[in-house]
């Protein structure tokens, strides 16, 4: 059977991030019912400190948000599931070539596309590459039962690119049963998804898949995307845990309607871009990746480790023409296959006679971008204008200690060493002749090594408090991707060097498992040679250095029962984030909201699953554009109603939903291009839209 075990875990390329259902402190869900998802976690893990039978708090910036808490929706955006976490800013930007556009307490920022600076995991199997992109298309958003975030110092010891990191975990099967989903909403948006679970004895099966198109809400927007997966869950007489899964994605057609200019989308949000029929701009995506993991998380040797392998490829037509010899191209004809592993290792022990839970670990990974480049001939590939073979290997080793030298004090720390290679074996080298430049032998490389250190604690101060502290030091290099183009020259853009961060942060939590739970907390950010936006045209995105940055905030998150069946979920977010030198200095970095606002009401007027109302409501405060902070996004506040209703009758569950978003038809800019060198930098969010969907599902 899976079930849940009184022991911590710790997850591979993590800290203290337990593969365990915490008390939410941002996903502000209350204990009681969290103790009830424990339950049906499947493989998760129940922690069990002492002879206390409770759920255990969390570490300083760990949080867990279940989706039930989540109001309904087709959650065609990834960014659906991450809305009303503090900290957390996921911009729908209504095109999906582009990807949802996500920051963690403004790490993340730089992104053209995917997301930047941010550890991304699927029940511990990465979504980000050893250089620190990733991406959430091929997430199977179905499966999420729940978000674990990592935010702060301790995120540091996740190694490069975790200036946060966001973890969706999924559950094992607990009965046999088929569901069947069919969603609809204006924009022509449809989508189906279909899932299937087996559950015998020691063994687990879910196989999943969904559809989804919509004709988009400006000209040149449709898209069709289509996943699939399988899951095969086990658990040995002995209590070791497998997991194997098989992920795919298809994404054939992804079109691109590019930006506005501020005055074309005050004129008209839902205008198109000339440039964007004029270069057929899109973007096909097929992903397809396997994994297993394995781990005993019990008794007195407990471990756990993880092997992947997969293929992307990517093919993207960009909005000019890249005919140039030196150019690079405008059509990308991207082949990146990665793999890799991670072990950990985990002893109890002693220090000065008291616990002490040690955990040694190791991870290797590895990527190869096979990147051609083409002139892009009005939509149609022309001449190769770049052939070459990116390579980045990772090597990682880690350890980590949780002490706990009284009963109402814990202490956490860790160091983690990474060593990166980057290279580049350039095959398109073309002499000079007659008037035409050379293009020159572009390979070469370079290496990085960095050690990243926090430390962190937390006291309970009685039966309703808790305060808790972090400091850390970690780094973040450029990506292969942002190393690939030079604003003059070819070549890798070997120049850029990689970021490093300082992060302290402390707060308070109250709350226990009986009461719903609220959270407060500061923290400060400074970096040194940030990574940031240089300059944007025509979708290719050029980088550089800031001489440095300053991020403090402030963040606040709570649940809160106002009466039989009605409750209340809220988070606030403010973050000052700015230029600390530089000739931007004082300036606020591009991207980044400082106010973010979040509010959610639920009324289940019978107290249970029949009938539920919710309300939720968003401000986000301007958004600059550039650098030079001349122009910005406007602030806007926007609400969604839904209603629910789901009903059952002997083997069979018949659900459905409708949902009425931006109520008040708000015009407002869903996310911005950083340094648009063009102007055309606001993506528009949609106007007024209805959706509703039906499920239904059988049980044997």
């Amino acid at each position: 059977m899976f079930k849940a075990y009184p022991r911590r875990t710790i997850t591979l390329r993590s800290t203290p991030s337990r593969s365990t259902p915490t008390l939410s402190a941002t996903a502000l869900v209350s204990a009681v019912c969290l103790a009830s998802e424990v339950q049906s976690q499947g493989l998760e893990t129940l922690v069990v400190r002492g002879d206390q039978e409770r759920v255990e708090a969390p570490l300083p910036g760990e949080s867990t948000l279940s989706m039930e808490a989540q109001q309904v929706g087709m959650r065609i955006d990834s960014g659906e599931l991450l809305q009303g976490l503090a900290g957390v800013q996921a911009d729908s930007r209504s095109n999906y070539a582009q990807d949802t556009r996500v920051t963690l307490r403004g790490f993340g920022a730089r992104s053209a596309f995917g997301v930047r600076g941010i550890d991304l995991q699927l029940d511990g199997i990465p979504l980000s590459t050893p250089d620190g992109q990733g991406q959430l298309s091929s997430l199977p958003v179905e499966e999420v039962a729940n978000i674990q975030i990592v935010k702060g110092p301790l995120a540091a010891l996740y190694g490069n690119g975790a200036g946060g990191v966001i973890r969706f975990n999924s559950r094992a099967p607990e009965r046999n049963r088929v569901t069947t989903s069919i969603m609809a909403g204006e924009g022509d948006r449809q989508r189906q998804a279909l899932t299937g679970e087996w559950r015998e004895g020691a063994w687990g099966l879910r196989l999943q898949g969904s559809h989804f198109e919509t004709d988009g809400e400006r000209p040149h927007s449709r898209a069709e995307r289509r996943n699939g997966g399988a899951r095969l869950y086990h658990q040995s007489s002995g209590g070791v845990e497998t997991v194997v899964r098989l992920d795919m994605s298809h994404d054939p057609l992804l079109q691109d309607p590019l930006g506005l200019s501020p005055e074309q989308w005050r004129e008209d949000p839902k205008a198109g871009n000339d440039r964007a029929d004029t270069f057929d701009t899109r973007k096909r995506i097929r992903h397809r990746q396997a994994s297993v993991t394995l781990r005993q998380p019990q008794g007195e040797h407990r471990w756990q480790a993880a092997f992947w392998r997969g293929q992307r490829e990517v093919d993207q037509w960009l909005a000019f023409p890249g005919s140039d010899i030196t150019s690079s191209g405008a059509v990308i004809d991207l082949t990146r296959d990665f793999m890799g592993g991670r072990a950990s290792y985990t002893r109890d022990l002693s220090l000065l006679g008291s616990p002490l839970e040690t955990t040694f670990g190791v991870g290797v990974e590895r990527m190869e971008d096979r990147r051609l480049g083409y002139v892009n001939d009005s939509g149609v590939a022309g001449e190769r204008r770049r052939d070459e073979l990116g390579t980045v290997d990772s090597r990682d080793v880690f350890v980590i200690g949780i002490w706990e030298p009284a009963s109402d004090w814990e202490v956490t720390g860790g160091l983690r060493y990474s060593d990166l290679s980057f290279s580049v074996d350039d095959a398109f080298i073309v002499p000079a002749e007659g008037d035409q430049p050379a293009n020159p032998d572009d390979s070469g490389g370079r290496d990085d090594a960095f050690v990243s250190a926090a430390l962190g604690a937390s006291y309970r101060i009685n039966d309703q408090w808790q305060w808790f502290a972090s400091a850390g030091r970690g780094y973040e290099t450029p990506t292969l991707t942002e190393m690939a183009y030079r604003n003059e020259g070819t070549g890798l853009n070997t120049a850029l060097e990689p970021a490093e961060n300082r992060q302290w942060e402390t707060g308070l939590r109250w709350g226990d498992s009986l009461v719903p739970l609220l959270e407060l907390s500061v923290f400060q950010v400074d970096s040194d040679d940030e990574l940031v936006v240089d300059r944007s045209v025509g979708g290719r995105t050029t980088y550089r250095n800031a001489a440095g940055t300053e991020r403090r905030g402030i963040e606040a998150s709570g649940r809160k029962a106002l009466a039989p069946g009605l409750w209340a979920r809220f988070s606030a977010t403010y973050l000052d984030a700015t230029y600390a030198s530089g000739p931007w200095s004082g300036n606020q970095l591009p991207g980044i909201a400082d106010t973010q606002l979040y509010g959610q009401l639920r009324w289940e007027p019978w107290q249970d699953e029949s009938l539920g109302v919710a309300l939720v409501g968003r401000y986000r405060s301007e958004v600059a554009t550039g650098d030079d902070n001349a122009v910005f996004a406007p602030a806007a506040t926007t609400w969604d109603l839904s209603v629910d209703s789901e009903h059952a009758w002997r083997s069979w569950r018949l659900a459905g939903w409708v949902k009425l978003e931006n109520v008040a038809d708000e015009a407002y800019v869903g996310s911005v291009i950083v340094n648009q060198d063009n102007g055309r930098s606001f993506e528009p969010a949609p106007g007024r839209q209805v959706s509703a969907s039906v499920s239904l599902e059988y049980q044997w």
